[in-house]
């Protein structure tokens, strides 16, 4: 009898536990519910800002804004144009975003194991090739010893790779940090049928650019540039979260509106001052242009 009291008792206690999580949720989303019209407002004036800015041409306001960001040399010319960020970049994150999109698509939003140690150690691998190259450029540049002479194809496509890791890390930190209800039994990729269906498309990137399909511009232009802010955006967003309370408490993606706001404000801060320090250093001679 003590035994099915005590069963009791506890059952009522998590009951309570669980209603006052509801009525907590419940309270922070009426809470927050103004905060989601200030994201929308937020991102709404800045797009028609971008887009409405008069005498300047929309790739060369998207090289601006990144010009704090990428280094913005070793630039692809696709269509008599070149892209607003780097070889290199536009395969970051480019593939970053791609990744990122189709892993929503897989139904990954609540994911939060590790692959398979196989894909996870080629995610790694990814990272290991793309700092070989990109230190072999460097050297290049300074005039070093180097292994091989770099290209921009191999650029993209080490940074495809490295995107593609960029995307499952950050899935895992995110749902850790912040969910309240993550899946740790659903691998972010669950397979290397997956795994492969994700390079497939952000190999896309690469055939279009070195197979000079001109109509891709501003696919990749917008893809490319959205993805290198989106994952400042992300960064901010998870600083936010934890230091504004969310860790451990979101169940909706909208319960984020608050600190995504925060976020998209730290964002525009960040870029602007690191762009407006990199136009300083340049008209000061002090950084080549």
């Amino acid at each position: 009898m003590s035994d099915r009291s005590s069963e009791e008792i506890v059952e009522m206690a998590q009951a309570h536990i669980d209603e006052r999580g509801v009525l907590v949720a419940e309270q922070r989303r009426i809470r927050d519910l103004p905060w989601r019209y200030a994201f929308w407002g937020v991102l709404g004036t800045l797009l028609l800002g971008l887009l409405a800015w008069p005498g300047t041409p929309l790739d060369q306001k998207m090289f601006a804004v990144g010009h704090g960001i990428c280094a913005q040399i070793n630039l692809v010319e696709l269509g008599g144009r070149n892209l607003p960020i780097c070889a290199r970049n536009t395969g970051i994150y480019g593939s970053f975003l791609i990744t990122s999109l189709y892993l929503l698509a897989l139904g990954r939003s609540r994911a939060a194991k590790l692959p398979h140690w196989s894909i996870t150690a080629m995610l790694g691998l990814f990272v290991i090739i793309m700092g070989i190259d990109g230190f072999n450029s460097l050297f290049v540049d300074l005039f070093l010893p180097h292994l091989y002479t770099p290209q921009n194809e191999l650029r993209t496509l080490t940074g495809i790779g490295m995107g593609t890791s960029i995307a499952v890390l950050l899935f895992l930190i995110l749902n850790m940090a912040l969910r309240r209800d993550p899946d740790t039994d659903q691998p972010i990729v669950a397979n290397w049928f997956e795994f492969g269906g994700a390079l497939v498309l952000n190999l896309l990137i690469l055939l279009a650019l070195y197979g000079n399909i001109t109509f891709m511009y501003w696919p990749i232009a917008i893809i490319s540039w959205v993805g290198i802010l989106g994952v400042l955006f992300c960064v901010n967003l998870l600083i936010a979260g934890v230091f504004m309370g969310y860790e451990a408490a979101v169940t909706h993606v909208v319960q984020l509106a608050r600190p995504a706001t925060l976020a998209i404000v730290l964002t525009v801060f960040e870029l602007s001052m690191l762009a407006g320090f990199r136009y300083w250093l340049e008209s000061q001679g002090l950084v080549a242009i």
